[in-house]
């Protein structure tokens, strides 16, 4: 039967308060069964939690029940195509594992914190390679799912519709605990950067963009520098990582969200921090154009995995989409609202931002990339004093461009951009959730307050 256990007051491991009355664990699927079930015992809201990476309350307890599935951890199967994994196995564990085999996914995402079940039901767009496989629930071909009436269901492609809809369900149809992943012999990365000017990546978008590559940019408003990063496979390459690749990827990992905070808690005066960011960023953009060319590696290694004690390395960030083709206009208008932001109210991120460019999938109901290709683009921070207020006027420009958030990664989304971005997408997936769960036994206040 599942444990209950003692959560410490205050925030999660996110940063975020979750709340419940009751945090249990459960060891086997049929726990989870169990407390979907049992009503009375159990509050509502009920939501399943894996590795509690997500950057918004998508998880919030709301003083109902939270499970968590982290001892559901085994691999169960590995073949040439896909692999077989309970909910709780995290993603970086995994991929770990698949590279020991000659093995891989065929998307690698940049954290690796999250836990498989989190990865078949939500909206996490990665940078990609081709349409129709551009976030991570696009990998799934199989979930084993408990309904909120505590009955078990298996869910695969022959049924597409269905499908596509449990894969941005964030657990408000159910809760996942074991999925299938499509897998592919591992297969070296040209990594390739290069430093440019606002003015110069418009210039040269539409060639970026016809190249069969991946695309992953660092963004820097205040020094107007976006560094395109290059990813191309190459099956006939060497591996080559050098010694400057490998302290580039140790600054991003840890030292530029520990500088950040550093320097929000020692500094005062905004003059002070910003000179210090400035320095950091033209750090970080020479260390790149030395690590310019000559880089082959496997796609796991540039992947991250934060500390499970949040103070260690904060980063937070939102997240928004964009259409692809108006994206350097829109990079320009957020270059502009970011100094404008900075002059009325003397606040900048302090971490570099990110984007990701995001070929069409239309594998899940809330895909961003839905309509068709996109770039995300991402704000980031060590969460200090000012990074709220920020974001909820991020949110509005964000919004009024068109642009998508998502449910698990945007933070301070509000009703009105749930409804202009999703439209009948949303009313259907309401209609969808009432007949599904009509007690309302997974939906929380953040849902309730998204959806109705």
């Amino acid at each position: 039967m599942a444990t209950k256990i003692q959560r410490p007051a205050g925030a999660d491991a996110s940063g975020l308060f979750r709340r419940p009355r009751l945090v249990l664990r459960a060891r086997r699927a049929e726990d989870i069964a169990a407390i979907f079930a049992k009503t009375r015992q159990f509050p509502s809201p009920v939501r399943v939690i894996g590795a509690d990476y997500s950057q918004t309350r998508c998880v919030g307890g709301d003083g109902g029940t939270t499970v968590g599935v982290a001892a559901l951890d085994k691999v169960l199967e590995i073949g040439e195509d896909a692999v077989r994994a309970q909910a709780g196995v995290k993603v970086a564990a995994l991929v770990r594992l698949l590279s020991e085999r000659g093995l891989e996914l065929p998307l690698t995402p940049e954290i690796g914190n999250m836990s498989v079940g989190a990865l078949a039901v939500t909206t996490l767009p990665q940078a990609s390679y081709e349409p129709g496989l551009a976030q991570m629930s696009s990998l799934v071909t199989e979930m084993k799912v408990i309904t909120p009436q505590g009955r078990q269901l298996v869910v695969n492609e022959r049924s597409r519709d269905l499908m596509r809809v449990l894969k941005s369900s964030f657990g408000l149809l159910g809760a996942v605990h074991e999925v299938v992943l499509k897998v592919r012999p591992l297969t070296p990365v040209r990594i390739e950067y290069q430093a440019l000017s606002l003015k110069e990546f418009a210039a040269r978008f539409a060639e970026l963009v016809a190249a069969p590559d991946a695309l992953r940019l660092h963004i820097s408003p205040f020094n107007d520098r976006i560094t395109v990063e290059r990813r191309c496979l190459d099956e006939s390459a060497n591996l080559s990582r050098s010694g400057i690749w490998q302290i580039r990827n140790s600054v991003m990992r840890n030292v530029l969200p520990a500088f950040g905070s550093s320097v929000g808690s020692v500094l005062a005066a905004p003059g002070l921090r910003d000179a210090m960011a400035n320095g950091v960023e033209r750090a970080l953009r020479a260390t790149l154009d030395r690590a310019a060319s000559g880089v082959v590696m496997h796609a796991h290694e540039w992947m991250r995995e934060l500390p499970a004690e949040a103070w260690r390395a904060r980063h937070t960030y939102s997240l928004w989409a964009f259409p692809q083709a108006d994206f350097p206009r829109r990079l320009g208008e957020y270059f502009a609202f970011c100094r404008a932001y900075y002059k009325e109210h003397r606040y900048r991120c302090n971490v570099v931002s990110g984007a990701s460019r995001v070929h069409q999938d239309r594998g899940s109901l809330f895909s961003v990339s839905y309509s068709g290709p996109v770039f995300t683009l991402e704000p980031s921070s060590t969460g200090d004093k000012g990074w709220d207020d920020f974001l909820i006027d991020f949110n509005d420009f964000a919004s009024s461009l068109g642009g998508t958030p998502t449910f698990n990664q945007t933070r301070a989304l509000r009703p009105e951009h749930v409804t202009k971005a999703f439209g009948e997408r949303a009313k259907l997936f309401r209609a969808l959730r009432e007949r599904t769960d009509p007690l309302n036994r997974l939906r929380n206040s953040y849902f309730a307050n998204l959806f109705g």
